[in-house]
């Protein structure tokens, strides 16, 4: 009888034993299916010039608050040989800025999990937080190994944009990626470096 009893225990708790990986096991499948892993990010300095729209420009601080064309507003320290001219900027005039920037590339979704949801965010007008902090979604089109670039798009238009790896690090990311990956990336401005008034 006691023999019985012991049999009996050992099965059910092989059996919950079993069910218990078979849980797990496809809780792990479902996780594996549905969720894409983040690369590190890297970044790239890269200096531009925009015309925009002076919001205020502030001498005593060095800095200038002007608005991007896509309606960013940015707020960024000017270079000393700068302040002196800050003072004949007039509000809501336009000119021309050239400042340096610091682009991140966030994620690189690859052609799996996530990439059609991406692709999706890509081809649809950017919401007002995307702009603020310049956040975007772009299209690899072009790895070139030997000169140790990628150039990237916005599914929307506009221009090739072309970053130059320029560390290990960076060179090493450019093996792993290919044209058709989204990347997603972030810029962020660092510090004007002439001003042109428009006339």
């Amino acid at each position: 009888m006691m023999i019985r009893s012991m049999k009996k225990a050992a099965g059910v708790s092989l059996f919950a034993a079993v069910l218990a990986i078979g849980v797990t096991l496809t809780e792990r499948q479902v996780t594996a299916q549905v969720t894409a892993v983040p690369r590190v990010g890297v970044a790239f300095n890269q200096t531009v010039t925009r015309q925009v729209t002076i919001e205020s420009a502030d001498p005593e601080g060095g800095t200038i608050a002007f608005r991007l064309p896509n309606g960013q507003f940015v707020v960024c320290p000017v270079a000393s040989s700068l302040i002196g001219s800050l003072a004949t900027l007039a509000d809501g005039s336009n000119a021309n800025i050239t400042y340096n920037q610091v682009v991140t590339l966030l994620n690189l979704r690859q052609k799996g999990p996530g990439s059609r949801e991406a692709r999706r965010e890509q081809m649809s007008p950017p919401d007002a937080t995307d702009i603020q902090v310049g956040r975007f979604t772009m299209t690899v089109v072009g790895v070139d190994l030997p000169n140790n670039t990628v150039s990237v798009i916005d599914g929307r238009g506009g221009p090739v944009q072309t970053y130059r790896a320029d560390t290990i690090a960076k060179q090493d990311m450019l093996k792993k990626i290919k044209v058709g990956d989204v990347v997603i990336g972030l810029t962020t401005p660092l510090m004007v470096t002439a001003i042109s008034p428009v006339k």
